[in-house]
């Protein structure tokens, strides 16, 4: 998130966590003086996804999630309404929704779709989850390991270092806001 900040400084970049020691490092640094690399376009919110700040209801242009885990991935997936309507609600008219995400069998994720589920047929059912939140799925695919790599969290890195794709592919999300919530 902060090397997005700096890449475009005149954009407002938010952070969501419903973990505060999860962004308090990164915080931190934003919060330093431009002159020692802080970020004063940055901000970090501790908030759920199913829960997010009002303040960005329908306000949100490109979100961004990245290898989320637990209720965050099945709001991903569109499998907790929750959580996809706290994601959905984020979104600006025409806003557009990113995700890398790597389910795998070994995780023991009761009920979710491996990420070969994901590229080997689920996309017509993912599609009509999101499309009840107003979301259409524009793109599913394999992601690249350039992809993978720019989103620079600490997941990718280990999915880089020595793993093949083969052994915990990665799949790409991307999502469109194309009306107002359905459901």
């Amino acid at each position: 998130m902060l090397a997005r900040a700096a890449r475009w400084p005149s954009a407002l970049v938010v952070g969501i966590d419903a973990d505060r020691a999860a962004i308090a490092d990164a915080s931190r640094r934003a919060a330093r003086p431009p002159k020692k690399g802080g970020l004063p376009n940055a901000l970090f919110v501790v908030a759920s996804a199913e829960a997010p700040p009002e303040e960005l209801a329908g306000r949100v242009d490109e979100l961004t999630i990245q290898f989320p885990w637990a209720s965050l991935l099945r709001g991903t997936l569109a499998l907790d309404d929750a959580v996809a309507a706290g994601i959905a609600g984020l979104l600006a008219p025409a806003g557009r929704m990113t995700a890398l995400v790597a389910p795998a069998a070994r995780d023991g994720l009761a009920g979710l779709p491996t990420t070969a589920d994901l590229l080997d047929g689920a996309a017509p059912a993912l599609a009509a989850r999101w499309l009840a939140h107003g979301v259409t799925l524009t793109d599913l695919r394999d992601a690249t390991s350039a992809e993978v790599a720019a989103s620079g969290s600490s997941w990718a890195k280990r999915l880089l270092a020595g793993r093949s794709a083969a052994e915990r592919p990665v799949a790409r999300l991307s999502l469109r806001r194309t009306s107002g919530v359905r459901s």
